[in-house]
């Protein structure tokens, strides 16, 4: 038995090949792949993009002989020795007790995935969150933004938000897959929100996430993708963030264009019920502001033509070099995060 990281092309593809088998998906984030092998024959394999495992399969007639325990092993392993201890998995229901003999603890569970950590523990990490903000035990309002930059329409959500409560915190996706760092956005958010005493903003931590990490190779078609990956962020929402923060209320923006956004909305709404509020988008010439309406102002005609969609706070960082870089980045790339 052999157990290799992939390299070359024609081994890639051969992963390909064999994940379509299980009717699996090869995703382009992916960057480390392990194979093993069985008399030179490819019998399972597993991938990981950044800390979350991804693509694990193995040949019907190796299920029983511990494989897979090997297989992650080796993949945690790796994972390790690169600086990614707190590792992550979406696996399903009927694979659980597997990832749970690797270390694995579930964090929430759906009829069809179960969502867990590795070396990493919810609870006591939204807990210190909790402690080194000084936050009570009052009831409190949320606002969960990635602000990709922040604009305008997200400081009308928060100003809209926090009318209703003494507290509203403010959460910040620490996720770093934007064109604008976790470490820009947060700083532009505390910037241009100093002057609201009743505001904190803080970030996500690790759990909740974009919708550029949830695995699509469970699922065949988009909307289901759509509505599993939202189904899993509301309930880590609702079952632990709500819970550890005495969170009663969640506020969002009306979504007129991207589908993802809204199917997760909807999902919100049947699983919080009267605590989600859906506050309709601040309009610039009749055009609701969003974060990728300003992104494609930027791309395609500067920063001057995205000025009026953004607070002072964000346009002065796109002035400053880093902002400039940004810019550019934008420019040249296609990231929709």
């Amino acid at each position: 038995m052999e157990i290799k990281e992939v390299v070359l092309e024609e081994e890639r593809l051969e992963i390909e090949r064999f994940l379509s088998n299980f009717h699996l998906t090869f995703e382009d984030d992916i960057d480390l792949t392990l194979s093993l092998r069985e008399d030179e024959k490819l019998i399972a394999t597993a991938s990981a993009s950044d800390n979350i495992v991804k693509c694990v399969a193995v040949a019907d007639e190796y299920r029983h002989k511990n494989h897979l325990g090997k297989l992650m092993s080796a993949l945690i392993k790796e994972l390790n020795q690169k600086g990614v201890d707190h590792v992550f998995a979406y696996t399903r229901p009927e694979h659980i007790e597997i990832f749970k003999r690797l270390g694995f603890r579930p964090i929430v569970q759906t009829m069809n995935l179960t969502f867990l950590e590795r070396n990493g523990d919810i609870r006591a990490t939204l807990k210190s969150l909790k402690e080194t903000y000084g936050l009570t035990n009052e009831a409190k309002g949320s606002v969960v933004i990635n602000a990709n930059p922040l604009t305008k329409g997200h400081l009308h959500l928060i100003e809209e938000a926090r009318k209703h409560h003494e507290t509203l915190l403010v959460f910040v996706v620490s996720e770093d897959r934007s064109f604008f760092p976790f470490e820009d956005r947060i700083a532009i958010i505390e910037e241009a929100l100093k002057d609201k005493e009743n505001v904190v903003v803080l970030p996500t931590g690790d759990y909740l996430v974009s919708f550029a990490t949830f695995p699509k190779y469970f699922q065949k078609h988009e909307e289901s993708i759509r509505e599993e990956h939202a189904l899993i962020d509301v309930l880590t929402f609702k079952q632990h963030y709500m819970k550890a923060f005495n969170i009663t209320d969640r506020y969002v923006g009306k979504e007129p264009y991207s589908a993802m956004t809204d199917t997760y909305n909807q999902t919100m709404k049947r699983y919080l019920c009267d605590g989600l509020h859906i506050i309709d988008r601040k309009k610039h010439d009749s055009t609701p502001i969003s974060a990728s309406t300003v992104r494609k102002l930027l791309k395609n005609n500067g920063l001057e033509a995205a000025k009026p969609y953004i607070p002072k706070a964000t346009y002065d960082y796109l002035r400053s070099e880093k902002g400039q870089k940004i810019i550019k980045d934008i420019k040249t790339h296609d990231k929709r995060h």
